[in-house]
């Protein structure tokens, strides 16, 4: 072994060496031609001559920032930057992460960089390069719009059709006509030239009309209205209102493309008959191949391959028959076979790339065809307003009305009407297929951006103002013990320890499990998938505790900021997680734990534990009198799990104990250990410690945990009675 050792070093050593032989060799033969060309040439090296290299130099690699590849990886990655910037900065003001992208869109456009750095402007979005920007944004939303279609579910469509029908038509029909008799008082002036009413007040209308089907399925996940009959309904009447809006613009677009009535009749009939086709001949083939690819082994890159071709082949179709690849798209995604687990690794594939790469770049072009200066001319910003009350009256009204027609209380109808309001992402394809096709101008464009704008941000003020005039309806709070965990061993550990810290003759042992994906732009069969993955152990379990289990989950953008608005919402008589080692510190309290133990006042406990065993033995470290008041606590603890207690009296400060807590040491002969010894935890398989405690005596910090053994660190105090 040592041999070859000496041998692989001296291999090494003489290949080095070798090479360099090679390289001052080849030097010599360099410098040689270089003597020979400048005796040849005759022309003397001048300073000049040097500062002219550098200017050439400097020019080629201004050239070089606008050659079309440079030019497009920098315009990728400014946008990027800019659309996770400002939509961060949308998620702390408790909006959606869309509200951000199309706001930063916008200021990288001429209403904001434009105008107070055209230069830069002009260097980072010329005219030539929009194009590519046009075609890049294009595939990514032909992608994006498959992956909408697979989380269409025509099931909740077809279980919920009496209801969700009337109101989504009516949330359609009300602001169709709003927006095509106010097509009336804008055509003359700010209708495109050549544009006919018709097909003006037809795009109004759809744009007054659209509903933002995935923006509100995220507020709805959001807010935790998944598992309620006003969310349910909600997003049946999004998916039935995207499904209409998106085949009247299929007619819109037909109606417009083709120039005349017959030709678009004849658009609309292939249409109709690709339609069929690809309802009663491809879909039944897609279920047949759904059930072949049922999970990740079986789900091949040829695989993946074709299920991709798909959107594309179909969205080429539309696009050839006159109406819109963005509709070929869709169609391909709703006749996806109805297999979850199929859509959502397809949706795991398409949806990173598209969402994070291709839609801020769709939100960039957006922002670049949005000028609000425009507006400043004569009284568009008049029109502007009236817009945007058509827009708002037309949506919630119709919605809300319909609702309260069909017998929801007010609440619950005005609540819908709020979430209908949501334009957003939808409403901002369908404004750019109107510009594209010349339909709308760059003013009305304009106007029903910042409409699509006003009416997303508007919909949470909306939602918690009613819910404040609605405040004698609350639901009952959450009570009982509320655990927050990530990782779904740890979810385990927690609801075990959950269960041994109720009182033993408890009959009410409530316990509410909250898990949140730190993203909130994955698709809605990803999160159902996270969801179901998160919580079946955790079901199994407390069945066997004999606990009385409820879920929270939803995709967050704030991770402690929803953990904490959960623990305030709720009646809670402790909190529970695990603990969590920062990106910067070993501190086991920093990060997010620190944070909702300093904003948050109630009883709390940090689990710190890489994987918590049997516990057979449980010991209390009692540095202060304040620990004292764990013992309780910790009797409880051993007794539901069955485990032996001991207490670790490092500072002796049991004689401090009551007479009743001595007896009640007495009675359950609990063993208490002296000295200031750490060893004795090794034997632990789980420590208390208060948390005051641990926070002041640095020295615990050094304790070593044995495998399979964990640290809780609790913050009590015990409820008067």
């Amino acid at each position: 072994m040592k041999r070859n050792a000496i041998f692989y070093f001296l291999l090494i050593l003489f290949s080095v060496a070798a090479f360099l032989f090679v390289v001052k060799q080849g030097q010599l033969l360099e410098v040689g031609k270089l003597e020979t060309i400048s005796t040849q040439t005759a022309a003397p090296v001048t300073t000049d001559t040097a500062i002219e290299a550098w200017k050439k130099a400097g020019a080629r690699l201004w050239k070089g920032f606008h050659e079309p590849l440079p030019l497009l990886l920098l315009q990728i990655a400014v946008v990027i930057i800019a659309t996770r910037i400002v939509g961060k900065l949308s998620v702390k003001l408790r909006q959606p992460f869309v509200i951000g992208e199309i706001l930063a869109g916008i200021l990288l456009g001429p209403s904001l960089l434009g105008a107070i750095a055209p230069e830069s402007y002009q260097f980072l979005f010329p005219k030539a390069s929009l194009g590519s920007l046009q075609l890049l944004s294009q595939i990514g939303l032909v992608f994006f719009m498959f992956v909408v279609g697979m989380e269409l579910d025509l099931k909740i469509l077809r279980n919920q059709a009496d209801s969700a029908i009337l109101i989504s038509h009516a949330s359609i029909l009300l602001p169709f006509l709003l927006g095509a008799i106010l097509a009336m008082s804008l055509y003359k002036n700010l209708a495109p030239a050549g544009v006919n009413f018709l097909s003006f007040s037809l795009f109004m209308g759809i744009g007054m009309s659209i509903t933002a089907f995935p923006v509100l399925a995220r507020i709805v996940q959001e807010r935790g209205l998944t598992k309620t009959k006003l969310g349910g309904l909600a997003l049946t009447c999004a998916a039935s209102d995207d499904l209409t809006a998106w085949c009247l613009l299929a007619l819109v677009i037909a109606l417009v493309q083709a120039g005349g009535l017959l030709p678009a009749l004849l658009t609309i009939i292939l249409a109709v008959i690709y339609v069929f086709f690809m309802w009663k001949i491809v879909q039944p083939a897609m279920h047949r191949a759904g059930r072949i690819f049922t999970n990740r082994e079986a789900f091949t890159k040829m695989a993946v391959a074709l299920f991709l071709l798909f959107p594309i082949a179909s969205a080429w179709i539309t696009e050839s028959i006159g109406i819109h690849a963005l509709f070929g798209a869709f169609l391909a995604g709703v006749v996806m076979p109805d297999k979850p687990k199929l859509r959502t690794l397809l949706a795991e594939k398409v949806e990173d790339v598209s969402t994070a790469i291709f839609l801020p770049l769709f939100f960039a072009l957006t922002g670049i065809r949005t000028q609000i200066g425009l507006l400043n001319e004569g009284h568009l910003w008049t029109d502007f307003l009236l817009v945007l009350l058509v827009a708002i009256s037309g949506k919630f009204i119709g919605s809300a009305a319909a609702a309260k027609a069909s017998g929801k209380n007010w609440k619950d109808s005005l609540s819908l009407g709020a979430l209908m309001n949501t334009r957003g992402l939808m409403e901002l394809i369908v404004l750019n297929i109107g510009y594209d096709i010349g339909v709308l101008s760059s003013q009305v464009f304009s106007m029903m951006v910042l409409m699509a704008l006003v009416t997303t941000y508007m919909t949470g003020p909306t939602l918690n103002l009613i819910d404040r005039l609605f405040a004698g309806e609350k639901d009952q709070k959450g009570e009982g013990i509320l655990l927050a965990f990530a990782l779904h061993s740890r979810g385990i550990d927690l609801l075990r320890l959950a269960g041994g810290l109720f009182d033993k003759g408890s009959k009410h042992k409530k316990v509410t499990a909250l898990h949140l994906t730190p993203d909130s732009w994955i698709s809605g069969k990803t999160a159902q998938k996270y969801e179901k993955t998160s919580f079946e152990p955790l079901f199994k379990l407390s069945k066997e505790l004999g606990l009385r289990l409820s879920t929270l989950y939803k995709p967050s953008d704030n991770v402690t900021r929803d953990i904490l608005k959960t623990i305030q919402s709720g009646n809670y008589s402790m909190f529970l997680t695990g603990g969590a080692r920062s990106l910067f510190s070993d501190d086991v309290l920093g990060g997010k734990i620190r944070t909702l133990l300093s904003e948050s006042d109630g009883n709390a406990g940090i689990l710190v534990s890489e994987k918590l065993g049997d516990i057979k033995k449980i010991i209390l470290a009692v540095y202060s009198d304040n620990d004292l008041g764990l013992l309780n606590l910790s009797q409880s603890l051993s007794k539901n799990l069955g485990a032996k207690l001991s207490l670790w009296d490092p500072r002796g400060r049991v004689p401090h104990l009551s007479q009743k807590d001595r007896n009640l040491l007495k009675k359950e002969k609990t063993p208490i250990v002296r000295g200031d010894d750490p060893h004795i935890l090794s034997e632990a398989d789980l420590i208390l410690c208060g948390l005051e405690t641990w926070e002041e005596e640095t020295e615990l910090r050094n304790w070593e945990l044995a495998d399979g053994a964990g640290l809780l660190l609790i913050r009590y105090k015990e409820q008067e009675n």
